[in-house]
């Protein structure tokens, strides 16, 4: 006689959908530097570009949330500020560090606490690289400078405070 094995998980809280989203993300950047690089490429991505992605899964999910409203102004900010960070690795341009502006950026327009904390990482693990491993990376400034300019016109533009 067969019998199914079932699992129960109705005694367990929900994930948060940003935790969710961020963990999504993470996993597909780790599983992509994992197979498309190898040695100190695929460490790299690791380390630096995972948590990156981590806290734009977070983002993303927080914006994507049912019921919550954000207008046109606010949507074009956060394309710039993809543009800007994705454009980065891509092409060297802009001389701000994508990670600095997209970790300020997502602390002051983010909402669930989830997105905050991966903010205050990112942003945590961006200062060490650039102060610390790479001694004053010259575009860490402008990046936190753009961070705080797009996330004050952000919440200018109808954003709520976060929490």
């Amino acid at each position: 006689m067969k019998t199914a094995l079932r699992l129960d998980l109705s005694g367990m809280k929900r994930i948060p959908h940003a935790l969710a989203c961020a963990l999504a993300a993470g996993i597909w950047v780790a599983g992509y530097s994992l197979l498309f690089h190898e040695g100190q490429a695929a460490h790299y991505r690791l380390w630096y570009y995972t948590p990156a992605a981590m806290a734009a899964g977070a983002v993303l999910a927080d914006r994507m949330k049912a019921g919550r409203s954000w207008n046109g102004r606010q949507r074009i900010i956060d394309g710039i500020v993809t543009i800007l960070c994705l454009s980065r690795p891509l092409w060297g341009w802009p001389p701000a560090s994508g990670h600095a502006i997209f970790a300020i950026h997502a602390l002051l327009t983010g909402s669930p606490r989830c997105t905050r904390i991966l903010a205050v990482l990112l942003a945590a693990l961006t200062l060490y690289a650039k102060l610390w491993l790479w001694h004053g990376d010259s575009t860490l400034w402008p990046g936190l400078m753009l961070g705080v300019i797009s996330g004050t016109l952000w919440r200018k533009s109808g954003g709520k405070n976060p929490g």
